[in-house]
């Protein structure tokens, strides 16, 4: 539930070298506006003194303007050449001053706020997010800041630093550790519970969008026939639910077309017949079935309905993917029991094809390469994370998890496979059961983790998940 308020003051300074830079040269913004990149659901715009109006990609703000989501809505802003300022659903931005004798400032009124700055920002580029009981100050990191209705600030790292300033006391923040500040208390330092963080919706839409930023945006057609099912509740629901949920996982072109219209058969071997080849880069395509409808009592009907989603590259019959799914629904008729089942089958096929097309991005297209991960420590994996990230080249790292609790890391930057591969052997050989590199996939397995005395260390019970406890574990203040 997210109904926090927050204030927000930015400070970018990049040095521009204007003698020697053409202007196209000197990133994607001008040195007095912002560009509103990427947006989905219900966003608005007010230059001035005006009024709200629906936002347009590629929107410039300038200073007094302000930028606002609604409710499942959420919007990127472009503030330098890889800095971005993303809006989570129900916030509220207004612009005070953007690169104004070096000074870029941002309040926001209310939401949630992602900042992403590229190491390409250079040394002295800064960044700073002023909260009511704290300031957040870097230059060049990922982070995010939270500030409750009671003025409690926390700042979340991820990579870099941050130096959290609370009047004269400053504390510098790592990656995978927060900083909470009660309004009127002091600052408390803590390690970041990974895996509640990494549950959180909020945070993988980060993360994904982090990824899709270097690979450019894919454009996606979704398309999922029926069977027996009447055509206001078929593929409309379900692929309309399955474009949203992948928007949410930041695929942003991901779009629904209705099945008679996609010029396509599934084979019974499972291949996608094309009567046209398709425009978009990738296609999720698949049928949809009613299993079972049926009245509970009366006024209270439940359905449960199957379905299959295909992804395939544009015009190709192989699969990459293909996810198959049966899910519940109840609602007041026949008719809206079957539609409340078709928007979770989409839901749930869209929360598996998401990764999936993520990662065969990472494997097919130039600016990213992908690091698959098995076996190993949280404590392994964060070291290699570290290193690559160290390494010359590499602007960063970004985690991508994958159904079945796989790892993934996105690494952008100017490495290829092999020179990846022998720097991590010269480092980390002892910890690397097997690696092999091929086209832009490393695949690194770690050497099993053991007890003290060799033996294998006993798996979790089944079904049995750690406690989301992300209550303050103190670190030792850092000045």
């Amino acid at each position: 539930m997210k109904t926090n308020t927050w204030r927000l003051l930015a400070v970018l300074t990049t040095v521009l070298l204007v003698g020697t830079l053409a202007p196209g040269d000197r990133g994607q913004v001008a040195t007095d506006s912002a560009v509103v990149t990427s947006m989905y659901g219900d966003v608005q715009v007010r230059h001035g003194a005006g009024g709200y109006a629906a936002a347009k990609l590629n929107e410039v703000l300038k200073p007094g303007d302000a930028i606002k989501t609604g409710a499942d809505s959420r919007a990127e802003i472009n503030v330098g050449n890889g800095g971005y300022v993303r809006m989570d659903a129900d916030s509220q931005i207004l612009v005070t001053y953007i690169r104004s004798n070096g000074l870029t400032s941002f309040k926001a009124v209310v939401g949630g706020i992602w900042v992403t700055l590229e190491n390409a920002l250079g040394g002295a580029s800064q960044f700073e997010v002023s909260m009511p009981s704290a300031v957040a100050s870097v230059k060049g990191t990922v982070f995010r800041c939270e500030v409750g209705e009671d003025g409690e600030s926390s700042t979340y790292v991820y990579e870099g630093e941050v130096e959290v300033s609370v009047g004269d006391q400053v504390t510098r923040v790592k990656p995978n550790e927060y900083a909470r500040v009660p309004r009127g208390l002091k600052l408390a330092l803590a390690q970041m519970n990974l895996t509640f963080d990494d549950e959180q919706p909020w945070v993988t839409y980060n993360r994904h969008r982090d990824i899709i930023r270097h690979l450019g945006n894919p454009s996606v057609m979704v398309a999922l026939s029926e069977r027996g099912i009447g055509t206001e509740l078929g593929s409309y629901v379900a692929s309309a639910a399955l474009a949203a949920e992948l928007r949410r996982h930041g695929v942003m072109g991901a779009s629904m077309t209705p099945a008679d219209d996609a010029n396509f058969a599934i084979g019974a071997d499972g291949l996608v017949k094309w009567r046209e080849k398709p425009s978009e880069d990738y296609c999720i395509v698949g049928g949809l079935k009613i299993q079972q409808v049926r009245e509970l009592r009366e006024g209270v009907f439940a359905a449960r309905v199957a379905g299959r989603g295909i992804l395939v590259e544009d015009g190709d019959t192989t699969p990459i993917a293909s996810v198959e799914a049966v899910l519940p629904g109840v609602g007041d008729s026949a008719a809206g029991a079957v539609a409340d089942a078709l928007k979770k089958l989409g839901e749930r096929l869209g929360q598996e094809m998401a990764p999936r097309l993520l990662k065969e991005l990472m494997a097919q297209r130039p600016g990213t390469l992908r690091v698959d991960i098995s076996g190993g420590t949280r404590e392994q994996i964060a070291g290699l994370r570290k290193l690559i990230t160290s390494l010359d080249g590499v602007l960063r790292t970004t985690p991508l998890r994958l159904p079945g609790q796989r790892l993934s890391l996105a690494v952008a930057g100017g490495l290829d496979a092999e020179d990846l591969q022998n720097a991590i052997r010269t480092v980390a050989s002892d910890m690397v059961q097997t690696m092999s590199a091929h086209n832009n996939v490393l695949y690194v397995r770690f050497k099993e983790a053991g007890n003290a005395d060799g033996a294998q260390a006993t798996p979790p019970a089944q079904g049995v998940r750690p406690q989301a406890d992300n209550r303050p574990r103190p670190i030792k203040d850092r000045g």
